[in-house]
């Protein structure tokens, strides 16, 4: 699932029919989109970006959590009835972190490991900012914030779409796609935006249009698919015209479009799914282990698709744990432990884990206050980035201090980021090849935190 910030306005509906129209038949991403990627035209490595998105607000005070005994009795004190037993947490040693002795919730038993060894590491109170802003300046008002604050939607369009002041209509992810498509994956009728958990801003983009996949594979229709039982050739024939023929109407020739596209992209994914190597990695059960399952086979199949850049959306929901927290939490963690896991062991077996970079995203932090047995909606957040060009078993950011009224505690415990998600995002785009140049395009609002060519923060 996911929630739009906005509705599009009929003008800009009316842009992208008109700009679909004139694709019909073409790559998803402009050649104008690329002009600034000169470098990406002789492009041969490959790498893929995965969003794991974790909607509802995962509470992370119960993610990552100190164990030393001070700083453990803080955060004790703070939710006495939802706080992890301290002999429960599995201890990390994180190179260079000067901070508190820090733990994982004992639900990361699958993917504690990658981070001992370095193909994972922790983001810490990272989210969304309009500008770099302090406790003071949040009470003194004298600094802008981003629109809804503890919204779900708002703050997972902001997330999403990294304008946190403003409603848009396309995703970071997408407007890097559209710099990148033409150069790295020139020809390619598959978008290389594509996504397992239906439609979501973070993927949208100006010329690229996200191709949604489902865990069984793509959806085709049977009886124009020559290798399903339904198949009858005339009727194949009578809907391919139906579907593909061309109209005067611009609503109708933008339907016309939409369907020639659904027909040829379908076939040829199925067609690529369908040749590439079998994928012996053996998956937990779950939504999100089906999902990067699929992601995986899609991964393999990239030579077929004819990708060199591949960026994927998967989704987990049920995060919005104002109640039950301790019961349902670690189910949700123990999911996201296993399911990603399993995909880094997929990366390694299709030989790529160098190329393959996962990061998690959610709508907020909670407040480290416990209302009960549950927490309420908050600000910052801790997050995962996983693979193998991660600069792993390390903490990124700055750690807060996990006690009520500390100099990130808005009330609450609810904590004012001190990381972007701008500079969160232009470390995983850089990597990806976006360019210095180019990062503005991305993150419009990246240069606010850091110059586009310091904004990495060092994680790949």
């Amino acid at each position: 699932m996911t929630y739009l910030h906005k509705q599009l306005a009929r003008r800009e509906f009316l842009r992208r029919t008109a700009l679909a129209t004139a694709y019909a038949g073409t790559p998803f991403a402009a050649t104008l989109g690329t002009i600034g990627e000169v470098a990406a035209q002789t492009a041969t490595d490959y790498k893929a970006l995965v969003c794991i998105f974790m909607f509802g607000g995962n509470d992370q005070s119960n993610t990552i959590v100190p164990v030393e005994n001070g700083a453990y009795g803080s955060y004790q004190s703070a939710r006495p009835a939802i706080a992890l037993p301290q002999a429960t947490l599995l201890p990390l040693s994180l190179s260079g972190h000067t901070g508190p002795q820090l733990g994982l919730n004992p639900a990361f038993a699958t993917l504690k490991p990658l981070v001992s060894a370095g193909q994972c590491a922790l983001m810490a109170n990272v989210g969304t900012l309009a500008y770099p802003t302090t406790l003071a300046q949040y009470k003194a008002r004298s600094v802008q914030t981003p629109l809804g604050l503890f919204s779900h939607s708002d703050q997972q369009a902001s997330w999403q779409s990294g304008l946190p002041t403003k409603g848009s209509a396309t995703g970071w992810l997408g407007r890097a796609a559209d710099l990148l498509s033409s150069g790295y994956n020139p020809g390619a009728s598959v978008s290389m935006c594509m996504s397992l958990a239906g439609n979501n801003l973070i993927q949208a983009g100006n010329s690229v249009v996200q191709y949604q996949v489902t865990t069984s594979g793509p959806v085709v229709i049977d009886t124009m698919d020559p290798t399903h039982w339904r198949y009858n050739a005339e009727m194949a024939a009578a809907m391919n015209t139906l579907l593909t023929q061309q109209r005067t109407h611009m609503l109708e020739q933008a339907y016309t479009t939409v369907g020639a596209r659904a027909i040829a992209t379908g076939q040829t994914a199925k067609s690529a799914l369908a040749a590439a190597p079998t994928l012996a990695t053996v998956f937990p059960a779950g939504g999100l282990a089906a999902q990067l399952r699929m992601v995986a086979r899609l991964i393999a199949a990239r030579n077929g698709l004819g990708h060199k850049r591949q960026v994927y959306f998967v989704s987990q929901g049920g995060y919005d744990f104002h109640d039950m927290l301790v019961e349902n939490q670690g189910d949700r963690l123990g999911e996201l432990s296993n399911a990603m896991a399993a995909f880094y062991a997929a990366t390694v077996e299709l030989g790529v884990a160098n190329s393959v970079t996962t990061f998690t995203a959610s709508d907020f932090g909670r407040g480290l206050q416990s209302n009960g047995r549950g927490s309420d909606h908050g600000w910052g957040s801790h997050h995962f980035i996983m693979g193998g060009a991660v600069k792993g078993n390390k903490l990124y950011g700055q750690w807060p201090t996990v006690a009520l009224g500390g100099p990130e505690d808005l009330g609450q415990g609810r904590l004012v980021p001190t990381t972007s998600v701008d500079r969160y995002a232009a470390t995983l785009a850089t990597w990806f090849g976006v360019s210095a140049a180019n990062l503005p395009t991305v993150l419009p609002n990246v240069t606010r935190f850091a110059t586009a060519a310091t904004a990495g923060l060092g994680f790949l």
